[in-house]
């Protein structure tokens, strides 16, 4: 470590407060998740729902009514299948033009802390929760996976933004007009959650804040009403007129039905509330590691000058607000990216006090960080050389019980991850670097540039985490079996899915030719059966299946391996010379009379 003291002592006198590099280490974020977005393949469960939905959109040439395997989707507003829509446009039918409006929301919400920052506290604080949102571990996961959170997220923050300058700033009514722009976006992208959260806090700020209070009517302007309306109220009123009936299944069975976990039929499982805490501690690391600091600087910190106030207030109930409005929901683990601004605003606090050497909760974090950098590349290196394990077969869970982040991690047995250790020991050499330096710069006084030295330091561990989830692309995506089917002749066959759609959902985007047929899935709501009364047939019951099994037409036959030794024998009566012709991840397809490939009946 003594050799490397000259080197410390000239990052020390050089390191900015900010400025130049922090927009840098910005950009350089930025460039990452648009570059990130080309792989990988389309997965299961959230990503094949919107893609798949958007490729019948297009094939249809209806850009109001979406649907999955022809039956209508009636569980979101349309705003992520048209973003996806006008990207294929540009950019064709791949996966980076499918996941590009995903990137390009998560820019905006990072956008949206910093100006939030900007605003409540200076370029500093901006800059800093910016970076400390986008590279929070669980920012990056959930920016890269397409679903609509992070663009109700992005809208919020931007509500957020527009509130608080319609009450401080210049020009209200402006920015009132700006807060309803932006909770249509987010009602389109996800529901009406987008007007509960910034309106609810604004209500309470006016009942503790008097100053608030006498500033509050700037964010009812009849202007930015009507434009929410505009451009709300017309795409609601066509799915009424096409599919009646549909107002009521849209925000009475499935936003109210999910907001109080009790949608008919359920379609998520829930994830037990201790546990959703604790993985939010995991969603912001490494920053989550600075709470310590936090506490202390507000502990040391003078008394809050009377108009500094509400700025305290105004973050506590955005967070607050946003976890008490989930207890009574079917909780999933990115319910509160909501509130992941206002966490970051704080989380950056520490950072931004200015020069003189900090509290220990300060620097302890550095060091933990190349401490367990260092730890992780031994682990790594024993773990690759250990060659019992490199011999070992993977296990992994069924894919329906790996729908959640902890799920997905320790579905696998642990030799499984014997193909991450390259990356693991590329992301800890990063980590260990910013971690050592980030302590040096914090030792020296130099807060923000630690800061953003730890930032810098984050990109390759979050490119090495886009790497890795290709590595796993077999067990979260159906790819591989569309596109086993896509290269076979064109004939009158059937492909029947044993699962929820849900679960197999990439099948909707990568399968060109064929519709798919399901048992055991109760996940299609009454209503969508209704509204397209053809699709009931795609729902089989085992005998309906069995029928068709046993028939001339090929079938081919999509399960979990761990399910045929409930089907193994089933087929051996029924036909004798059925043949699995691929594995994909835990998946088998399995034909029920051969059409090459090898047979395998284990």
């Amino acid at each position: 470590m003594h050799r490397f003291q000259p080197f410390f002592h000239r990052l020390a006198r050089v390191a900015p407060s900010g400025g130049g590099v922090g927009l840098f280490a910005l950009f350089a974020l930025g460039a990452l998740y648009l570059v990130e977005s080309e792989g990988p393949v389309i997965f299961d469960d959230n990503e094949g729902l919107y893609a798949g939905a958007a490729h019948e959109m297009r094939a249809r040439g209806d850009w109001i009514v979406p649907t999955l395997d022809g039956i209508p989707r009636c569980q979101k507003p349309p705003l992520v299948y048209w973003l996806i829509l006008v990207s294929t446009s540009l950019f064709g039918e791949n996966e980076f033009a499918i996941r590009l409006p995903q990137a390009l929301a998560t820019l905006a919400w990072m956008a949206a802390t910093y100006c939030l920052g900007l605003a409540l506290g200076g370029q500093s604080l901006g800059q800093m929760a910016a970076l400390i949102l986008g590279t929070a571990f669980g920012s990056f996961v959930f920016g890269h996976i397409i679903m609509p959170e992070i663009f109700l997220a992005a809208s919020i923050a931007w509500s957020f933004w527009f509130l608080w300058k319609a009450l401080i700033g210049k020009e209200k009514d402006r920015y009132g007009i700006g807060l309803w722009a932006s909770m249509a976006f987010g009602a389109m992208a996800k529901g009406l959650h987008a007007l509960f959260y910034p309106l609810l806090v604004a209500g309470l700020l006016a009942l503790f804040s008097r100053t608030v209070r006498k500033e509050v009517r700037h964010l009812f302007p009849w202007q930015g009403i009507a434009l929410f309306l505009l451009l709300v109220a017309p795409w609601y009123l066509a799915m009424e007129g096409r599919l009646p009936g549909f107002l009521q299944e849209h925000f009475g069975n499935e936003q109210l039905g999910h907001a109080v976990n009790h949608r008919i039929p359920p379609d998520a499982g829930t994830i037990h509330l201790p546990i959703f805490l604790g993985e939010q501690i995991i969603f912001l690391l490494p920053w989550s590691l600075f709470g310590g600091a936090l506490l202390f600087c507000h502990r040391r910190a003078a008394p809050a000058a009377r108009e500094e106030y509400p700025t305290a207030l105004f973050l506590g109930l955005w967070i607050l607000v946003t976890f008490l409005s989930l207890l009574p929901s079917s909780l999933q683990d990115y319910y509160a990216l909501g509130c992941f601004p206002a966490l970051a605003l704080l989380l950056a606090r520490p950072f931004c006090e200015g020069e003189g050497r900090p509290h220990w909760t300060f620097w302890i974090p550095f060091a933990l960080v190349a401490g367990l950098a260092v730890a992780a590349v031994v682990a790594g290196i024993a773990f690759g050389a250990n060659e019992g394990l490199v011999r070992s077969s993977i296990v992994a869970s069924p894919v329906d019980q790996r729908d959640n982040f902890l799920a997905a991690i320790f579905g696998f047995s642990f030799n499984t991850w014997r193909a991450f250790v390259p990356l693991l020991l590329w992301a800890s050499a990063s980590l260990f670097l910013g971690g050592t330096a980030g302590l040096w710069l914090a030792w020296r006084g130099k807060r923000l540039a630690s800061g953003i030295c730890l930032a810098l330091a984050m990109l390759l561990p979050l490119k090495e985490a886009g790497e890795g989830f290709g590595l796993m692309g077999d067990y979260f995506s159906s790819e591989k079996i569309a596109r086993y089917l896509n290269g076979l002749p064109v004939t009158d066959r059937r492909v029947v899915v044993d699962g929820e759609p849900n679960f197999s959902s990439s099948l909707f985007f990568y399968l060109e030719a064929d519709r798919v047929y399901w048992v055991h899935s109760s996940s299609a709501s009454s209503f969508s059966l209704r509204s397209a009364p053809e699709g009931r047939k795609l729902y089989l019951s085992e005998a309906e299946f069995l029928e068709l099994w046993g028939g001339e037409q090929p079938v081919y036959w999509v399960c979990e391996q761990s399910a045929m030794n409930h089907w193994k024998r089933i087929f051996d009566e029924k036909t004798p010379a059925w043949s699995i012709v691929l594995r994909c991840g835990t998946r088998l397809l399995v034909v029920n009379h051969r059409q090459g490939g090898v047979p395998d009946h284990g």
